[in-house]
């Protein structure tokens, strides 16, 4: 008899009983990783212990080559200032109207180009200079208002 007969221990794993099964087993062991089971336990099948995923169905999902439609948003655009500067320019106060129009010109000079960044800073400097144009355009016009209807009250009196 031979000892592995004898002995106690079951057989191992990869011996085998007879002979001829090498065959139908190296070819059972090469998609097996353990005897009498796949190496990836089915969907449906029990679970190892401890084994916490859960399998779940994925949809599939088949496109054919093409334009993808795509929701691009675009970058916020600083505003354009260039019709309030032309009118601060025109109606308040003009020498701070000029720089509001140099200042709404290069902003949208790099509103163009894409630099985002500097077409705001740009646009903030023009909406200053519109800002400040018509305070004091609107300052001087109520100076001016004033002295000319307090120099018609004092040529009368003469």
């Amino acid at each position: 008899m031979s000892s592995v007969e004898t002995s106690d221990q079951p057989p191992a794993y990869n011996q085998l009983n007879e002979p001829n099964d090498q065959l139908k087993s190296t070819d059972e062991n090469q998609h097996n990783q353990y005897p009498g089971s796949n190496q990836y336990p089915s969907p449906g099948g029990a679970q190892y212990p401890g084994n916490q995923y859960q399998p779940q169905a994925v949809p599939l999902v088949i496109t054919q080559p093409g334009v993808v439609p795509m929701d691009a948003k675009r970058a916020p655009q600083a505003r354009d200032w260039m019709v309030p500067a032309v009118l601060s320019c025109l109606c308040c106060f003009w020498p701070t109207g000029i720089c509001a129009i140099m200042a709404a010109n290069n902003a949208s000079s790099a509103a163009r180009y894409g630099n985002i960044i500097e077409a705001k800073i740009e646009s903030r400097r023009a909406r200053n200079y519109v800002i400040i144009s018509v305070i004091v355009g609107v300052i001087l016009i109520v100076i001016t208002i004033i002295l000319r209807l307090h120099g018609f009250t004092s040529y009368r009196r003469y």
